[in-house]
């Protein structure tokens, strides 16, 4: 399989290597972890060190520190699904999510499916992605980054796909939300999608 590392941002180091020694234990292929634990920053620029620190070609998984129950084989599951075509950039498994259609995904589903947007509190980006877009918009401090790289990513051509056999358990907003910078992201994020394509 595809070398891989697990990115855990996290505030709290201890949990971020906790969460991240369960991911492994039940991963189901060889993957290395990468905790980035820190002062409160934003998702982003954590992500951002952490993607700094793969090897090339690496694909990466982005993974919430509060993820507390996981498929067996939950990321081969993912990887194989991420490589089952060369147009698919970007997967996600089934969760508590406020993403549809994700939203809607229920324990026992099985199959892929095409979305537009897939919630980074667990994704799967292939290491070409990186290599071409790479990493997150700094624009962003914590909420909208996702949003924007699904956007680029399919507008280089690529497919974001939910793969419904993985079930991952984690708590929504259990970071909280910070207004301020929800306002802020959410404000950039709507400003840029009103951009003509190719405008500056």
């Amino acid at each position: 399989m595809t070398p891989t590392a697990i990115i855990i941002p996290t505030l709290d180091a201890e949990l971020g290597h906790s969460t991240g020694r369960l991911a492994l234990l039940g991963c189901g292929m060889d993957a290395r972890l990468i905790v980035v634990a820190g002062p409160k920053r934003g998702f982003t620029a954590t992500v951002n060190d952490g993607l700094a620190q793969l090897e090339p070609g690496e694909d990466a998984c982005i993974l919430n520190d509060d993820v507390h129950w996981f498929t067996y084989g939950w990321l081969a599951t993912l990887s194989r699904a991420l490589h089952s075509a060369r147009n698919i950039g970007m997967v996600c498994p089934t969760g508590k999510s406020r993403t549809t259609p994700m939203a809607h995904g229920k324990l026992g589903e099985s199959g892929l499916e095409d979305v537009g947007h897939i919630p980074f509190w667990c994704v799967l980006i292939k290491g070409e992605v990186l290599t071409r877009l790479g990493h997150l918009d700094s624009r962003y401090i914590h909420y909208c980054s996702d949003n924007a790289y699904c956007d680029r990513v399919q507008l280089a051509g690529w497919r974001n796909v939910w793969v419904k056999d993985v079930w991952l358990q984690h708590r929504v907003h259990g970071s909280g939300m910070i207004s301020e910078w929800a306002s802020r992201d959410l404000a950039e994020y709507n400003r840029e999608r009103a951009k003509p394509r190719g405008g500056k």
